[in-house]
């Protein structure tokens, strides 16, 4: 709620301000708004609303009959801007609602308020009011009540009789004395008797018994635990003779299996395009096991045997 408070009088000084720029003379704004006190309690509370349509007049001059100098209507948001020309003094004049709108208008409106000065600059000069409060016939039922006065006690009011009596002059009439205190009345019996203590009956426990031993657990058979097979005897040792590779003759016999590569396979095929570009793109593997009497032929023989053993 403040916030909007804040907006709607940023807005209204905007108003004024534009105001006075489209006029070289200069002015005076009277800004304010206006809210209804549904709780009739006097200030602006949380049950409390923006009042539209309410009639605002800006009176001055002192008396039961002031003068009023201007009048105007709220707006949706309850704020109300009189403007009038010239820069006249604001100080004693004030700002009453005099006609409401909505069950706020039903009763009589509130009390006038002074109107305060802002600023002056410009040209222009800016008066603001507090918030104006228009009261219902009754208060609404949502809105908490009021605290019941105290009243007071005995003694103090005897007192302020006495003080408040006229003393006599003659000396014939004796004093009148203090009326007498009434002492409290005893407090009444209680409705109900004290209830007797019930005892609750004794707890029958049953009779300790003796320790039982416990049966002595018998192991578990062990099941028998049959002896492993023999390993088996290693294989025979392989001839030192024998080797782990064949030869290029044996493999141009194909007395070795032949897996990745075939004899048809091209030398270029199996060692690349530096091979091809020394021995051809025609030479088959089988070939190269063949080579003989030059240096580079020798080499391709070997280097093929070596790729099949691979």
């Amino acid at each position: 709620m403040a916030r909007q408070l804040q907006v709607v009088a940023l807005l209204l000084v905007l108003k004024a301000a534009a105001v006075v720029a489209a006029t070289s003379s200069s002015s005076t704004v009277v800004a304010g708004m206006v809210f209804c006190d549904q709780c009739k309690d006097g200030a602006r509370g949380l049950f409390d609303y923006p009042l539209y349509g309410a009639r605002v007049a800006i009176q001055c001059g002192g008396g039961d009959t002031p003068l009023t100098v201007r009048e105007c209507n709220t707006n949706w948001f309850g704020g109300f801007s009189v403007r009038m020309e010239g820069s006249p003094e604001m100080n004693r004049c004030t700002a009453r609602v005099v006609q409401a709108t909505g069950h706020c208008g039903s009763a009589t409106p509130g009390a006038p308020r002074e109107l305060t000065l802002a600023f002056r600059m410009l040209g222009l000069a800016l008066y603001t009011v507090q918030p104006l409060l228009s009261q219902p016939l009754h208060a609404m039922d949502f809105c908490p009540a009021a605290p019941a006065p105290v009243p007071p006690a005995p003694a103090a009011a005897s007192a302020d009789a006495l003080a408040l009596a006229p003393t006599s002059s003659s000396s014939s009439s004796p004093p009148l004395a203090p009326p007498p205190v009434s002492s409290p009345a005893p407090p009444l019996p209680p409705f109900w008797r004290r209830r007797q203590t019930r005892h609750l009956p004794p707890v029958w426990r049953r009779a300790p018994t003796l320790p039982q031993p416990k049966p002595e657990v018998q192991p578990l058979p062990q099941p028998e635990v049959q002896p492993l097979p023999p390993p088996p005897p290693p294989p025979p040792p392989a001839q030192a003779t024998t080797g782990s590779a064949c030869t290029y003759d044996k493999w141009a016999l194909n007395w070795c299996g032949w897996r990745v590569v075939t004899p048809n396979t091209t030398v270029a095929m199996a060692f690349g395009p530096a091979a091809a570009q020394r021995y051809g793109s025609e030479m088959t593997l089988r070939e190269a096991l063949e080579g003989r009497g030059d240096m580079y032929r020798t080499l391709l023989r070997e280097a093929t045997a070596a790729l099949l053993n691979a």
